[in-house]
């Protein structure tokens, strides 16, 4: 679901989707708030599973679509299925697409063709960052690609990255992603675990050179800081077949920036 949403979104449709609005929902009515939202939808796209149907929160939604679906009088329902689950109030003979037996990506489109878009309308750089969800790991990918964009972590914890080409011995790291608040170079250490304090390093520029075997720090617009240590560069102008960045990160959730814990990454 979240990758349907990030495609419409990079495509420039507006889209509500309870993890892209972080504490904005906190301490808000559910019916009066989805009532708000469905009557500004051009379309609600109904992801229904076994959980969906279950769980009290979708059914504050699923009321609130269905009355405006009734109102409307038209299409405005759009079901996707990951099972067979009923779901109360909506009619069974409503033509359904199968997330079962299609990519995120081909339902994103599908919603866009619904829309009257194009899927060739926008720019075609204008599409989500491959992606980590976990809060460590390491990663590697094409960074001549996605502008250079790789997307860490997840909600309050979600960290995009934004690389270029400099040399197999450094690359270029850019602040430009809304989700990051600063970029710093954590001069002097060579593994995540040599981080004692973030907090104290400098953020004050759009841009920092970050040496292979060197450790760059990222702040996001929550506060919480990630740790991206450089394991290889490789350069298409300089020999390689292609421009990679292989790089081991860690995202610290408890709102420090001292990452000495992490001494067996």
């Amino acid at each position: 679901v979240e990758q349907v949403a990030l495609s419409l979104e990079a495509s420039g449709i507006s889209v509500f989707y309870d993890a892209f609005e972080g504490v904005s929902l906190w301490g808000k009515d559910a019916a009066e708030n989805f009532h708000e939202v469905y009557t500004r939808a051009s379309y609600v796209v109904m992801f229904i599973s076994r959980d969906y149907v279950s769980r009290a929160f979708p059914r504050h939604e699923k009321r609130s679509a269905l009355s405006r679906a009734i109102e409307e009088r038209r299409e405005y329902i759009l079901p996707v299925r990951f099972d067979d689950s009923d779901v109360p109030g909506l009619p069974s003979t409503i033509i359904y697409e199968d997330a079962r037996e299609q990519t995120p990506a081909a339902i994103a489109a599908k919603i866009q063709a619904k829309l009257g878009i194009s899927p060739f309308e926008g720019k075609a750089d204008r599409v989500p960052a491959p992606r980590t969800t976990s809060e460590a790991g390491e990663a590697t990918f094409d960074y001549s690609n996605y502008n250079g964009r790789y997307a860490l972590g997840h909600g309050m914890f979600r960290f995009e990255t934004m690389w270029t080409k400099a040399s197999r011995d450094e690359i270029y790291l850019y602040n430009d992603p809304s989700s990051i608040n600063g970029i710093a170079v954590a001069g002097g250490c060579a593994s995540i675990a040599e981080v004692a304090d973030a907090e104290a390093l400098d953020y004050t520029s759009r841009t920092r050179s970050v040496p292979r075997g060197g450790v760059a720090v990222l702040r996001n617009t929550h506060g919480f800081y990630a740790a991206v240590h450089i394991l290889e560069i490789k350069d298409d102008t300089r020999g390689d077949r292609h421009d990679e960045l292989r790089f081991r990160y860690v995202i610290q959730t408890d709102g420090s920036g001292d990452f000495t814990q992490f001494a067996s990454l």
